[in-house]
């Protein structure tokens, strides 16, 4: 099973939300992949932001910061993110991903879809399509989106799978047979899905559909996801959930004893080579996040 790191690191503030040093962070840290937020400048360049505008990354608030969508690559690179750092180009994030054979995970903005939603699928499908010739076999993608339109207008562009996100307070089984229907692989569950009803992920796996679940930190949540056969976790805290899966390797422990669940690195930032074991049962533990969008409503 998958562990990947939602929008990088959140877990270690020196890292900015979607910046290159938050995915490499997680990446060295032995996630098996990340979640990014896309978007399309006015010149349309794909960049990795989650928000409409970056007044929040940027720290001076919601809503005060260039608009992603209105302002040129250019314009948005000049401006300074925290520790120094500058908003990341798409492809760039998909490169350092590729040297390292990772996953990553795509997801269009915003969570409306509309115009600018198909906008930026329309530039993304274009760009993981130009990358597979040019580089067969060296991207692991999987496309995502909250609004089954913008995921169905990307299925069979991602080189893994294409997914659609459920909100929290949507019954999934129609949504997973409509994104079916359309040629998407995967449904991506809020965690609420899973903790109202275990046996949800069984009926979409019924439905011959892989199943994501996130934002999961908290050990006896990510113990209930293992249990329900979750295929994917999006986690905030990456390096802890690596730390806790390697340790489990070394001492060849299986299942989590409950006397696991004190972490003694909880809320730090790990910076450790970490060997992936992308089918080992893992388990997510808890950490410290960045303030996140309160916009945000799928899991990831």
């Amino acid at each position: 099973m998958r562990i990947v790191g939602h929008r990088g690191t959140p877990s270690c503030p020196q890292h900015p939300e979607n910046s290159l040093q938050s995915i490499r962070a997680a990446l060295q840290a032995g996630a098996d992949g990340v979640e990014v937020d896309v978007q399309a400048t006015v010149d349309g360049v794909l960049v990795l932001a989650h928000d409409a505008d970056l007044g929040r990354v940027l720290g001076t608030g919601p809503g005060t910061g260039p608009v992603v969508a209105r302002s040129t690559f250019a314009a948005l690179r000049a401006h300074r993110l925290p520790n120094g750092t500058r908003i990341t180009a798409l492809t760039e994030a998909l490169d350092v991903a590729a040297d390292r054979h990772a996953f990553v995970v795509t997801e269009v903005k915003p969570e409306t879809g509309g115009l600018a939603g198909s906008r930026t699928a329309r530039l993304l499908a274009a760009l993981l399509d130009a990358r597979r010739l040019r580089r067969p076999g060296a991207d692991r993608i999987s496309t995502s989106s909250s609004d089954l339109r913008t995921a169905a207008a990307l299925a069979g562009h991602g080189t893994v799978s294409g997914a659609v996100i459920v909100r929290p307070h949507v019954d999934p089984g129609p949504v997973a047979r409509r994104a079916r229907d359309h040629g998407l692989t995967d449904v991506h569950l809020h965690v609420a899905h899973v903790r109202r009803d275990p046996e949800v992920v069984g009926r979409v796996h019924a439905l011959g559909m892989s199943v994501a679940v996130g934002i999961v930190d908290d050990p006896d949540e990510a113990r209930l996801m293992a249990r329900s056969g979750v295929d994917m976790l999006c986690t905030d805290d990456p390096a802890g959930l690596a730390r806790r899966r390697a340790g489990r390797t070394r001492t060849g422990s299986a299942g989590w004893a409950r006397a696991e669940v004190s972490h003694p690195d909880r809320g730090r930032c790990l910076h450790v080579d970490a060997t992936r074991h992308q089918e080992e049962t893992w388990r997510a533990a808890p950490g410290s996040r960045q303030p996140r969008s309160p916009a945000s409503t799928g899991p990831c």
